[in-house]
């Protein structure tokens, strides 16, 4: 009788594997490959928009965004109500959401109307988080009811970080964190971080940014890159380029540095995000061309649909039916 059971369990995990396959090989064929700027991977649409939700959203889709990650910076919901009212007034903003739990909820339940009202595009919903959250105490509890977290990467830091090593601690920190919530994570702005940090440096000093070196701008040290690579491979933890990137593209050594940092990567198998990390509508006011700053980099549509992709996997599995419990 034993060996009866072990082949009714060894039939019930083949049926397990076909339905995962099925469900694997589904997805990739029925997955649309989105453009570079047809993505937008981080763009505010919390406490901080000037517009009611879907007027705001109607200025991406305007620009020709089809996928969106709408979020919010998490720490915003941490004000009393009277500092919430003094900070919207200051920046001339409605009060959309409530303050704390109450405040997490209403945000991440309109977004999921949105997402089911708007046929016309793949939305999905989350949060910005502080990289310092990571050292201080991550918050879980609001971060279940999100499909992706992004990590905030800070040009705030003492001396001249963000850089290498600062992004190698982090990634180490954000697969402990996947451990415990299993979504697909977001590395934002670190390059862009970095060179805004070094231009503020070089302006106390009397500098200009084109006065720095390429070297004083590179984001890595020898060997580091090799260790952000072997850090992300099969992970799903992606690296934002984002349209702030433009701002250092037509100045010759942030441009080389940026190149000289990203390729690399890109060449290794990192998987990258594009986005505008829009805040306001004066974000939409000028066309977004990433495939300008990507491509040099060596980051194609195909590598910025892999987040899509693992997104909508996940989706499948989550619908697919159990065939068997063990």
């Amino acid at each position: 009788m034993p060996h009866v059971l072990e082949k009714a369990n060894l039939t019930a995990g083949a049926l397990l594997c076909l339905c995962a396959m099925a469900v694997l090989n589904a997805t990739a064929q029925d997955t649309p490959r989105y453009s570079l700027r047809e993505m937008d991977m981080h763009i505010h649409c919390g406490l901080e928009r000037r517009l009611p939700l879907n007027q705001w959203i109607d200025l991406s889709v305007a620009d020709g965004r089809k996928v969106l990650f709408c979020l919010d910076h998490i720490e915003l919901y941490d004000r009393t109500p009277k500092e919430y009212g003094e900070w919207a007034r200051e920046e001339g903003v409605q009060q959309w959401y409530p303050m704390g739990r109450e405040g997490h909820r209403a945000f991440i339940a309109d977004i999921g109307t949105l997402a089911a009202a708007r046929k016309d595009l793949l939305i999905f919903k989350g949060w910005e988080v502080a990289e310092f959250d990571l050292d201080d105490g991550v918050n879980y509890e609001p971060l279940k009811d999100a499909q992706i977290i992004g990590w905030h990467i800070s040009s705030t830091h003492e001396g001249d970080e963000p850089n290498g090593a600062l992004l190698i601690r982090r990634i180490k920190q954000v697969i402990e964190a996947q451990n415990k919530l299993d979504v697909p994570m977001i590395l934002f702005h670190p390059f862009p971080a970095r060179l805004g940090r070094m231009e503020k440096l070089a302006k106390k000093a009397g500098r200009t940014r084109e006065s720095l070196t390429v070297d004083e701008l590179r984001f890595f040290k020898p060997g580091q890159q090799e260790e952000v690579i072997r850090l992300l491979k099969d992970k799903s933890i992606y690296i934002e380029m984002g349209s702030g990137t433009e701002g250092y593209w037509d100045t010759p050594n942030t441009r080389e540095a940026l190149i000289a940092d990203i390729k690399p990567l890109a060449d290794g198998g990192v998987k990258f995000t594009v986005s505008t990390d829009a805040h306001t509508p004066d974000t939409f006011k000028k066309p977004i061309h990433p495939e300008v700053y990507c491509e040099p980099c060596g980051i194609t549509a195909e590598n910025a649909n892999a987040i899509i992709r693992d997104l909508l996997t996940r989706q499948k599995k989550l619908s697919a039916p159990l065939l068997y419990r063990d």
